[in-house]
C-alpha cells in the first residue's frame, strides 16, 4: 500500500497505545521514529503522564519526540524542555472531589503540577509502585490545606480498581467547568473543561503550520476522545474502549501485538514488520 502523502504527524497514547502489557515500548520503536523523521513524518506522544517522567522514559533514546502531557495541560517541543503550551489551575478548584476521594478506601489523589506531584499521604507501598511510572517526581503533602494552595495541572486519583469503585462515586462531580474522566483502569484525571490533549495538539499543529488533516492519531481510552474528533486520521487500538473504536476511523492491532507499528506499516508509512 502506497503511504499517506499528507500525514507529516503520528500523535499517541502512551499506556494501553503504544506500550505493552508490561508498560515496554515495541520493539523497533526508535528505528521507527527515525524512519519517520528520514521522510519527514514527525512522531508526538500524548499521555496523562507527568511531563517530567515522561521526559526522563524517553531521554535515553535520543529520539526527536515533541511531548503532550497531563492530558494537554503541558506541551513540549523535540528537543526542548520547557514547555511551549502551559495551562495551571488553582488546586483548590478540584478541592470537594479531593476530599470525597479520601473518603473512598484504597483511593489516592494525586495533585499533579507542572514539575512535580503531591500525593496523599496515606498511599501504601503498592500504591505508590504503580504510581510512580507515571509520576516520577513525586511526595507526599503534609497538609492539604497548603496542598490545594497550589498550582496544578490536574488531579489524577488512583485505585486499583477504580472504574468498579471509585468512577461512581466521583463522576457526580462532573460541572461545564471541570471534566471527570476515567483515564485508564486504575485512574480517574480531573480537569477543568477546557483542558484536554487535543487543545494542546491543535497547538502544536498550529505552531508547525499543519492542519489535523495532517497527524494520525492513536488511543484507546476516554482521555483520548478529544483527539479523536479534532478531525486528524484517527485510529483506535482494537484493546480501546468501545465508545472510542466507536469515534475512530480504523482499528489498530492491539497495544500487545505492537499495534501501532503494525498499523503504521499496514497504511504504508513504515516498511513490514519482520518479527
Amino acid at each position: 500500500m502506497d503511504a499517506p502523502a499528507d500525514i507529516r504527524l503520528v500523535v499517541t497514547d502512551m499506556d494501553g497505545t503504544l506500550l505493552d502489557a508490561g508498560r515496554r515500548l515495541p520493539l523497533g520503536f526508535p528505528e521507527a521514529v527515525r524512519t519517520l523523521a528520514d521522510r519527514g513524518v514527525a512522531w508526538a506522544i500524548a499521555s496523562g503522564r507527568q511531563l517530567g517522567s515522561l521526559q526522563a522514559f524517553f531521554a535515553p533514546l535520543g529520539l526527536p519526540l515533541a511531548i503532550i502531557a497531563e492530558n494537554g495541560a503541558l506541551a513540549v517541543e523535540a528537543g526542548a524542555r520547557e514547555p511551549f503550551f502551559r495551562d495551571l489551575t488553582p488546586a483548590a478548584f478540584f478541592g470537594d472531589l479531593v476530599r470525597a476521594a479520601l473518603a473512598v478506601p484504597g483511593a489516592v489523589p494525586v495533585l499533579c503540577g507542572a514539575g512535580r506531584a503531591w500525593v496523599a499521604p496515606a498511599a501504601t507501598p503498592a500504591d505508590l509502585r504503580e504510581i510512580a511510572p507515571f509520576f516520577a517526581f513525586h511526595e507526599p503533602w503534609r497538609d492539604l490545606g497548603d496542598a490545594l494552595a497550589r498550582e496544578v495541572c490536574k488531579v489524577a486519583v488512583f485505585h486499583p480498581r477504580a472504574a468498579e469503585a471509585l468512577w461512581p462515586r466521583l463522576a457526580p462531580f462532573a460541572r461545564p467547568d471541570r471534566r471527570v474522566i476515567l483515564s485508564g483502569p486504575q485512574w480517574i484525571d480531573v480537569q477543568p473543561a477546557r483542558i484536554d490533549k487535543a487543545r494542546a495538539l491543535d497547538a502544536l499543529l498550529r505552531r508547525r503550520g499543519l492542519p489535523p488533516a495532517a497527524a494520525i492519531v492513536f488511543g484507546d481510552y476516554l482521555n483520548d476522545a478529544g483527539m479523536m474528533r479534532l478531525g486528524c486520521r484517527s485510529v483506535a487500538m482494537a484493546n480501546a474502549l468501545p465508545e472510542i473504536r466507536a469515534l475512530a476511523g480504523a482499528v489498530a492491532p492491539p497495544n500487545t501485538e505492537r499495534g501501532v507499528l503494525r498499523h503504521l506499516a499496514a497504511i504504508g508509512l513504515l516498511p513490514a514488520l519482520t518479527a
